[in-house]
């Protein structure tokens, strides 16, 4: 049985996935909007093989994956599924009988299709308000990450770990983004998705989604012989992180500091020096992605320094 997943590929792919699609499905210029989890299903299984599951709790996921896969079946499974993520993940794997299951896509009741919330809002636990504004549409960035999903699905994503899991999740990025054929959406889309992994990656995210300063470099064609490697950008991501968060205790005044207080931070810190220069790429780029999808939020935090 496999794990609970977010997967990707190699560096030197990047500039290909973005040239022009490598297999798959090209969609229309207007982007297809998800309205029920049978449309999301319609539209990935145009990718992988794959079924949609929406669930309310870790009771009621365990009762799917009995029926899919069987709890027996899957060794370790309350350890496996102690905590799930907030966010839609994949697992995939086989009956006890190795008869194949599709790969299956959970997604949180919360942030399914129909229950009006956002995703991005969502997944950046509101701290920049629950209707953020985007380059390209609320729907677009649904399908976005839904078709980063689906990549995972793809038997190269499986059972990896380290650096390679890291390649897996920039690859997902790229490959979402690649199937939208116009490229004006496209280019709105990819702004809303690298702002979105810049907040999440400095903020929120685990290593093997620190991925933001390797989007943004495949994204502009700016990819050379001198990129940090995985190690260094995941410690200037956490260098970041660990600024941000100590100085908006600094001026906080009240018990722990708020998501104002945490976005003044960022204001001031894109504003000071680093000796790190990946650091300050991280700020400067964190502090233009909050003003992206709260432009107002910022603003006022702004005004307040």
């Amino acid at each position: 049985m496999k794990s609970v997943f977010y997967r990707s590929l190699s560096a030197a792919c990047f500039s290909c996935l973005l040239s022009g699609m490598a297999g798959g499905v090209a969609l229309p210029a207007k982007a297809q909007e998800f309205r029920t989890l049978a449309d999301i299903e319609r539209d990935l299984n145009r990718y992988e093989k794959v079924a949609l599951h929406s669930f309310a709790d870790r009771d009621s996921f365990l009762s799917i994956i009995d029926r899919t896969l069987g709890l027996d079946n899957i060794k370790g499974a309350d350890l496996l599924f102690a905590k799930l993520p907030q966010s839609p993940f994949t697992v995939s794997g086989r009956r006890g009988n190795n008869q194949a299951v599709p790969c299956q896509i959970f997604i949180p009741a919360k942030i399914a299709p129909g229950s009006g919330t956002e995703i991005f809002a969502d997944l950046m636990r509101g701290w920049f308000g629950n209707q953020l504004h985007y380059a390209s549409s609320a729907d677009l960035t649904y399908g976005w990450l839904m078709r980063h999903e689906v990549r995972h699905c793809d038997p190269s994503h499986f059972g990896d770990g380290g650096n390679k899991e890291r390649d897996n999740e920039i690859e997902a990025d790229l490959f979402a983004l690649n199937v939208i054929t116009d490229p004006v959406v496209r280019k709105k889309l990819a702004q809303d998705a690298l702002a979105f992994r810049m907040i999440t990656a400095t903020l929120f995210a685990s290593s093997s989604h620190m991925t933001g300063l390797s989007l943004k470099r495949a994204l502009h064609g700016t990819q050379s012989g001198n990129d940090p490697t995985a190690a260094d950008e995941i410690a200037a991501f956490l260098a970041a992180r660990q600024q941000v968060f100590d100085h908006a205790k600094a001026i906080t005044t009240g018990p722990r500091p708020t998501n104002h207080d945490i976005i003044r931070a960022v204001i001031e810190l894109a504003g000071t020096q680093q000796g790190n220069l990946l650091v300050a790429e991280i700020l400067v780029d964190l502090d233009q992605a909050i003003a992206h999808f709260a432009p107002e939020l910022h603003d006022r935090s702004k005004s307040v320094q």
